[in-house]
């Protein structure tokens, strides 16, 4: 981008909109900062798509890329950073805040953003990435940020445009198709299947059990059957003892829900409950879900995937339908 046009770029930006050298600088100093003090940041990372070969500092794309940096300065922190990482990259940095605080950043981002793409004036893929886990320096993070991006585009999330759906119309989706994958596949299970109803509880008991392998290790698990005592985890539960994963626990209340340790009970009387089932895990190295429709016959098809978007998303979606607090952790 030439003097002028850096120039015309400039103007009507946010007071608190910076250059990409600038950004780059304090993003260095983060690092070091971080560093010294054995605290963690994260970035996250705005990637505008959608536009061809079109140059972002010329007409109607140019104000969106303005109209988006607003977006973002009105709806980060005051001690967040924002600004450009390159022609079509914005980035915030978020000072002291982990892999959970940044899903939060980045969630409160995507429906800003929401608000520019549905006036047809752009489109954006919103990742993020956390040190140290994600990388030793600024421009490690960023790389990390770029790659999920290219990985968030990939997902069945993104292609099949499960993002624009309701909770319950993606459930239907992923259990009502055949899928097969190394991270999405389907599967039949119970009476006169290769796989008997009771390989789902096994499943359920795998994903509790890598829960307890690292009782230390934050993240947030769901499991939602008809009832809340069908539940075939809450022997386990009762004496797992104490978790930094949150576990939330989804169906009809019967029962003494007092009684239940290790979890939080979520009493739902929904009657889509007595048809599907479902577990979502997710942390910061992996993330898992398991969809089951049970059919006539006794017998489940199920979907699974280790898609951590696909994950996040749902899970993203079920707090939104149910108006459950935004928790990852």
């Amino acid at each position: 981008m030439d003097i002028d046009r850096k120039t015309a770029f400039a103007r009507g930006l946010p007071g608190r909109f910076y250059d990409a050298y600038f950004i780059n600088e304090y993003g260095k100093i983060e690092a070091l900062r971080s560093t010294r003090y054995n605290t963690c940041f994260s970035v996250v990372l705005i990637t505008v798509d959608g536009h061809g070969d079109v140059d972002p500092s010329e007409g109607a794309h140019l104000e969106s890329i303005k109209a988006l940096a607003k977006v973002v300065t009105d709806s980060v922190r005051n001690c967040d950073v924002a600004g450009m990482a390159c022609d079509r990259e914005l980035v915030v940095i978020l000072p002291e805040t982990d892999y959970f605080g940044s899903l939060i950043a980045v969630r409160k981002l995507t429906k800003a953003a929401g608000q520019i793409a549905r006036k047809g004036r752009l489109s954006a893929v919103i990742t993020q990435a956390t040190f140290p886990r994600d990388g030793k320096g600024f421009g490690e993070l960023l790389s990390t940020a770029a790659k999920r991006a290219r990985e968030r585009k990939e997902s069945v999330w993104e292609r099949q445009g499960l993002k624009d759906r309701l909770f319950w119309e993606i459930i239907g989706e992923l259990s009502g198709r055949p899928y097969s994958g190394f991270d999405n596949s389907s599967f039949e299970a119970g009476s006169g299947q290769d796989l008997t109803e009771f390989f789902i509880d096994g499943i359920n008991e795998l994903v509790l059990n890598e829960v307890m392998r690292a009782p230390q290790k934050r993240g947030v698990l769901y499991y939602a059957s008809k009832s809340i005592s069908s539940l075939p985890v809450l022997k386990a539960l009762n004496s797992a003892g104490a978790l930094a994963t949150r576990v939330f626990l989804v169906g009809e209340p019967d029962g003494n829900l007092s009684e239940v340790k290790s979890a939080t009970p979520i009493p739902l009387d929904d009657p889509r409950l007595k048809e599907f089932l479902f577990t979502f895990f997710l942390n910061e190295d992996s993330g898992y879900a398991l969809v089951c429709k049970e059919n006539w016959g006794a017998t489940f098809s199920c979907f699974h995937t280790a898609d951590p978007v696909l994950v996040e998303g749902l899970i993203s979606k079920f707090q939104g339908e149910y108006s459950l607090q935004e928790n990852f952790g």
